[in-house]
């Protein structure tokens, strides 16, 4: 006599086996071809060509920008998909493009400056030539330290090339660094009682009461409308300076 338990099993078994024996022919077919496809016809490499080659880098809102969506909408609808098209949306910017931009030293010394210009910022009306004028600014202000600041610094910024921010003067290394660590660099880093890393100095909790000083995305919010309202020319960034000037 069977074990109905037996049997209740059995049947169980064998329908959780059926899917292994229903894979058909055509279904081993169907994985050959789409290994086929991906190997013989992938247009990956050709899409990011022409996403990186041959539009470029591409800025939101920049013409390369443009011509790189167009690119795909008509592409896709070369593979046969349907109601590809453009969306407009508002990112908080205008269009914009950097078609060129040089700076030089023109007193006491000529030389060629090394700049870059940030996205999105307004070009100037043509050639501008300026005396330039450094601002540093205070470190972690309050709203109350920095206006007050600013309050200082109408008069010097007006018709000015202004320079915000400190500047940075390269070491000069007379002898090339190791292109390998030492046996006790190696040991301090990487043996079982390696020397841990040095924890990050957290910035400081303003006390209660006090107010909280300013991040730096709001200082340079302000800063830009301080320059604009105030007949700065032009702001740039200063990076670093040459030790010997």
């Amino acid at each position: 006599m069977l074990n109905p338990r037996a049997l209740a099993l059995g049947l169980i078994a064998t329908l959780l086996s059926l899917p292994l024996f229903a894979q058909s022919q055509s279904d081993k077919d169907l994985l050959e071809r789409i290994r086929k496809e991906e190997a013989t016809n992938s247009q990956i490499m050709k899409t990011m060509h022409m996403f990186t080659d041959v539009y470029g880098p591409r800025l939101t809102g920049s013409p390369n920008h443009k011509a790189a969506a167009e690119w795909a909408v008509k592409q896709m609808t070369a593979w046969g998909l349907s109601n590809a098209h453009l969306e407009p949306w508002d990112f908080g910017h205008v269009g914009w493009l950097n078609e060129r931009f040089s700076g030089m030293i023109v007193a006491p010394v000529k030389d060629v400056l090394t700049c870059e210009v940030l996205a999105w910022t307004p070009s100037t009306r043509g050639p501008v030539t300026a005396k330039a004028y450094q601002m540093i600014l205070p470190d972690r202000p309050t709203q109350d330290q920095l206006t007050a600041f600013f309050e200082t610094q109408k008069t010097k910024v007006r018709g000015k090339i202004v320079m915000a921010g400190k500047h940075t003067v390269p070491p000069i290394e007379l002898n090339p660094p190791a292109k390998r660590l030492t046996d006790e660099e190696a040991a301090q880093r990487y043996s079982p009682n390696a020397r841990p890393f040095a924890t990050p100095t957290p910035s400081p909790t303003p006390a209660p009461g006090t107010p909280a000083p300013l991040t730096n995305r709001q200082i340079d919010e302000q800063l830009n409308a301080f320059l604009k309202a105030n007949g700065a020319l032009t702001r740039r960034f200063p990076k670093a300076a040459c030790a010997d000037r």
